[in-house]
């Protein structure tokens, strides 16, 4: 839960809106948890994905691929247990992966950014 904590409150600090964390073990077999959020505009779409690839040459994480960084519409960071989707307002509407994921359990963020 650490990774997830660390990603979470990295985001957050980049000033991301609506972060959702998904407990995706019961679901996929390829990822543990995935994490959603918006970005406001392309600049701040920008700034998360540097920061998603510092984090990924962390010792702890093991940034396998990233994708979607050309257009500012939605970035895609697969961390190998953790997926992060960063969207912008129109994209996260569009594709709406809570509703396709409504199953799936939510990991309360809000205690993750208070500890």
């Amino acid at each position: 839960m650490d990774k997830i904590k660390k990603l979470v409150v990295a985001l957050d600090e980049k000033h991301l809106e609506e972060i959702v964390a998904l407990d995706m073990r019961n679901h996929s077999p390829l990822y543990d948890f995935m994490v959603l959020t918006t970005a406001k505009n392309e600049r701040i779409i920008s700034a998360v994905l540097r920061e998603l690839k510092d984090l990924g040459a962390a010792p702890e994480f093991d940034l396998k691929y990233i994708e979607g960084h050309n257009g500012g519409e939605w970035v895609l960071a697969d961390f190998g247990d953790i997926v992060v989707h960063v969207f912008n307002e129109e994209m996260r509407t569009k594709y709406n992966l809570e509703k396709l994921w409504g199953d799936a359990n939510r990991v309360d963020v809000s205690e993750l950014l208070n500890d």
